[in-house]
Parts: C-alpha cells; structure tokens; sequence
C-alpha cells in the first residue's frame, strides 16, 4: 500500500521545506542550505525566478507526492493569502499539516484567529470528487477546524458571460462542477467564494436555477394519432446560472467563523461543524 508520500511524478513544487528541523517558506530562503521535505525526509532544490513563485522541488527520481499537481497560479495563490494575513499580523502559515480523527491533512493556508480557532483555507485549482471532498471537510469538522473551500474560476466565465451591472458579472449557463455545487450548498446557498488567478482576485459567486425552453413539436404516429410534446420551460439538470461580484482583493476581506448542522441532500452531505466565510474588512457585521 503506498503511503501519505508516494506518488510516481516526474515534477513538483512545495512552498514549504524543512531547514535544521524547522519550517521554512521558499520566498525567505536561500540558496546553500540543505533542505529537506516534512513528508517524505528527501532533499529538495530551491528554486527562484523573476517569473515563478519561489518554491522547493525533491531531487530526481522524485517518489513523493507531497507536491502532485502544483501549478504556479496555485503557488501564488496559496503565498498571496497567507501575505495578506501576515501583513496585517495574523499568524498564517501555508501547507500546514494537522492530525485529524480520520488522519493527517494538509491545508493549502492554516491561520488562527485571535482566540486561536483554526480556519483551514483550501484553494481547489482542480475538480476533486464528491467523496474526496466530503472526507476532507470532515476530517476538519472532526478536529475543531473551521474551513472554507474556495474554488478557481475557470477562464470561460468571462468568455460566456457579461456584465450586469457595477461590479456584477453573470454567466447565464455555467456548468458548475459537482465539487463546486457541494462548496456553495456547504455555506447554506449563502454563496461561495471564487478565486480569479488571472489579476489575483476573490469574486463572490451565487448558485440559481438555470431554465430552458422546449419548443413546442407536433407530429403524427404510425396509427394516425396526433402527438405533441413541448411548448414549456424546464430547469436545466446541466447548467447554473452564476452571478458573481467583486473583485475583492485579499486585503478588503476579513474572516468570519459560523456553524452549521449536519445534512444530507440527495448525493450532496455537509458535515457538523465550523465554517469559514469572507466579508468586506469594513462590515461591521
């Protein structure tokens, strides 16, 4: 059975290594030092450029998964988050590791309120299952956790949608993954917060039933008979629409903690516990 750090890949990225026992952010290291990675004890290479985040990489061969399908623009997100809140003096860290009922995980960015909640920040660049992300948000509901899933805006949203008004963009199809329909229903279709990678940039995002026209059709069957069908509006089973507003940058946005009960809709299940949302830094909410 492969463990927590096997994977098989040719390439990763981690923004976090290990220096002497001690945890250490790529954008404040430098080159020399000997590095090691928290997951699997191997070396790793930093590596630094004018057009790439700083980040850590094993040494090949590279068994250890703990990087798997990194993307710049997910770096960047990760490290811009964690920036706006050590700007502003809250204690963050990325690629924090904490041990759950259900076993250890790992959050793209850990931060702690000043009464010391932990807020675990998932950044979904890519589209996760149902059962993955069921298991996931569990495992911190369970440990105490609040969380707050945020997933990456796709580049087709502005390609098919348009603006309504003044800091409002509406896409009237939009085929919401099922990962992203479970993200807007964990925060009880309160909407749910979209991360745009191209200007670095948070939109809130809301969820509503998309209709669609059947045309009415007439015809006559092998008997003779008139037949008809159509004629009315159906909610599409594919397509949402989504309205989203912003942007917002990291900085204009503060964290506010909730609960919420356990439910289950159809396929969909949200677990008990402490949920994470953003407001505008000047809500007196």
């Amino acid at each position: 059975m492969k463990g927590p750090c096997q994977g098989g890949l040719e390439s990763d990225s981690l923004l976090i290594a290990l220096l002497k026992g001690h945890r250490i952010v790529a954008a404040r290291a430098e080159r020399g030092p000997e590095y090691i990675c928290p997951c699997c004890g191997g070396e790793l290479i930093l590596r630094k450029g004018r057009k790439v985040i700083h980040h850590f990489a094993h040494k090949p061969p590279v068994s250890c998964a703990w990087g798997k399908g990194e993307t710049q623009a997910h770096l960047k997100a990760k490290a811009h988050l964690a920036k706006s809140f050590s700007d502003r003096d809250i204690r963050s860290e990325v690629e924090f590791v904490v041990s759950t009922p259900t076993g250890v995980r790992r959050a793209d960015v850990m931060a702690w309120k000043p009464n010391g909640t932990s807020v675990a920040f998932e950044l979904q660049h890519t589209s996760i299952t149902l059962d993955e992300i069921e298991a996931r948000a569990l495992a911190y509901a369970q440990a105490g956790i609040a969380q707050i899933w945020i997933p990456f805006l796709p580049p087709s949203v502005w390609a098919r949608g348009h603006e309504r008004e003044a800091g409002a963009w509406f896409v009237p199809r939009y085929a919401a993954r099922p990962f992203e329909r479970w993200v807007h229903g964990f925060d009880r279709k309160a909407g749910m917060w979209m991360y745009d990678p191209r200007e670095d940039t948070l939109w809130h995002g809301r969820l509503a039933k998309h209709r669609i026209y059947l045309p009415p059709a007439t015809w006559y069957s092998t008997q003779g008979e008139d037949r008809h069908t159509g004629g009315y509006w159906k909610q599409s089973a594919r397509y949402q629409e989504l309205t989203l507003t912003g942007p917002y940058s990291w900085e204009q946005l503060r964290v506010q903690i909730r609960h919420r009960n356990a439910v289950t809709i159809g396929d969909y299940r949200w677990p008990r516990g402490m949920r994470a949302t953003f407001v505008p830094a000047d809500d007196p909410v």
